[in-house]
């Protein structure tokens, strides 16, 4: 009777805590000392077409904009046969993220 009770109070602590596979996922943590967080702000946020062309000089092609969420927008575009997922922050014409996610077709 103990044990049991010894073993069901081990399995419902266990469920109270994460478990080590979820304690891997990344979040970035953001403190805001990063170079690129130093940079000036445009005056202006680009618009959709600046927002294309931006990351068409980039190399990219078929590009493909997400809605924006602040000062940031996803976009996806196709680079050396690749398609990426790009977070872009268009206040500050900057790549935040870069994600590969397919080859292209």
């Amino acid at each position: 009777m103990v044990k049991r009770f010894i073993a069901a109070a081990a399995l419902a602590g266990l469920a109270l805590f994460p478990s080590a596979a979820s304690a891997q996922v990344g979040f970035g943590f953001h403190f805001g000392d990063e170079p690129r967080d130093f940079a000036p702000r445009l005056p202006m946020c680009l618009t959709d077409r600046q927002i294309r062309d931006a990351i068409a000089q980039r190399g990219y092609t078929n590009i493909a904009l997400n809605v924006p969420n602040g000062r940031k927008i996803q976009v996806r575009a196709t680079q050396d046969g690749w398609v990426y997922l790009i977070d872009f922050d268009f206040c500050g014409d900057d790549i935040r993220g870069l994600k590969r996610l397919r080859p292209a077709q």
